[in-house]
C-alpha cells in the first residue's frame, strides 16, 4: 500500500510535530490519517523518533557558558 502524496504528508507530519502546522492542517491530517496506512505509520515513527531523541537530549548547559556565548554574540 502506498500514499500518492507521501512527500507532502511527511512534510505536514514534520510541521505538526514541530508545532508549526495550522489548526486546519492538523485537523485535516488527523481526519484522514487512519485511512492511509503509510501516513499513519510515518506519523507514529516520526513521533516515536522525536520523543526518544528529546528524552535522550536533556543535558543542560551551565549558565556561565550561556552568558559567555551571549556576550560574544551580542557585544561588539
Amino acid at each position: 500500500m502506498s500514499c500518492e502524496h507521501h512527500q507532502d504528508c511527511m512534510q505536514l507530519i514534520q510541521k505538526i510535530l514541530d508545532g508549526e502546522a495550522s489548526l486546519a492542517e492538523k485537523e485535516s491530517f488527523f481526519a484522514n490519517k487512519d485511512q492511509c496506512i503509510p501516513c499513519q505509520k510515518g506519523y507514529e515513527l516520526e513521533l516515536s523518533l522525536k520523543t526518544n531523541i528529546k528524552s535522550k537530549c536533556q543535558l543542560s548547559c551551565p549558565e556561565q557558558i550561556i552568558n559567555k556565548i551571549r556576550l560574544k554574540l551580542f557585544c561588539f
